[in-house]
């Protein structure tokens, strides 16, 4: 009898495990402070490669009840790209005057972004309510918080093998994804991404995301993306982190 009291609660505890729902929610407060590392790989063979790495703060301004107020500024970016037989390395931590002249020219295109400040209105599902620059004048910083903005989270609560969808828009591309829930613990919810591309390029995309369940943030994402631009096959991956610094 005691062994098949024991059966039963594991089944029991098992079932309540695998059952277990938790609704993804973003979760700041006033004076949280997270950075984010990026790092973006491009190939697309002989063509071109480019490696680059950027760092970006946000900044909670202000939290009330489900609104986030955010300030998002860039702190730096490093490059190496190779086209056409020309290598280029740009470092925005190296002092100008140690650039070599191609190096001086990046640092010249990227000093308008380095010097922007967004500001940001989310919600507590990751929609973006507002943006706009309140410091710089960089006419292509949204392409960067393009690759950086986070998944948008589902009213409902998910669950073991939970998915929803969502599309966004980038450079002339539709970006199509499907979140899946692959694994709940007490910390995180571990997602499944796959999803395919239209428009300019076409393609498919798969990846994961590691969401951590008390602030919502993704603490890691890894997305790769295999797309075709007018004949020419093109692999991206981009992988975040984030990190709470204050």
């Amino acid at each position: 009898m005691k062994n098949l009291i024991t059966l039963l609660l594991l089944v029991v505890s098992t079932i309540s495990f695998a059952q277990e729902s938790t609704y993804l929610r973003f979760n700041y407060n006033t004076g949280d402070k997270y950075l984010m590392n990026m790092v973006m790989t491009q190939d697309m063979g002989e063509i071109m490669k480019m490696d680059m790495q950027m760092e970006m703060q946000t900044e909670v301004k202000e939290a009330i009840d489900t609104i986030f107020n955010t300030e998002m500024s860039f702190k730096s970016i490093k490059m190496d790209m190779s086209q056409a037989g020309n290598k280029l390395s740009y470092d925005s931590d190296t002092k100008e005057e140690n650039l070599d002249d191609e190096g001086k020219m990046m640092s010249a295109q990227m000093k308008p972004i380095l010097e922007t400040i967004l500001a940001v209105k989310t919600n507590a599902y990751g929609e973006v309510l507002e943006m706009k620059m309140i410091e710089g004048n960089a006419a292509n910083a949204d392409q960067f918080t393009n690759q950086t903005q986070s998944v948008i989270y589902p009213k409902e609560a998910v669950k073991l093998g939970s998915s929803w969808s969502d599309e966004k828009e980038n450079n002339g591309m539709l970006i199509s994804y499907t979140y899946t829930v692959k694994s709940i613990d007490a910390k995180s919810v571990i997602l499944d991404v796959n999803g395919s591309v239209s428009g300019v390029a076409t393609g498919t995309l798969t990846g994961s995301m590691n969401i951590d369940k008390a602030s919502g943030i993704s603490n890691t994402s890894n997305v790769t993306m295999d797309v075709d631009v007018m004949g020419q096959k093109m692999t991206t991956e981009v992988v975040i982190s984030m990190t709470k610094v204050q």
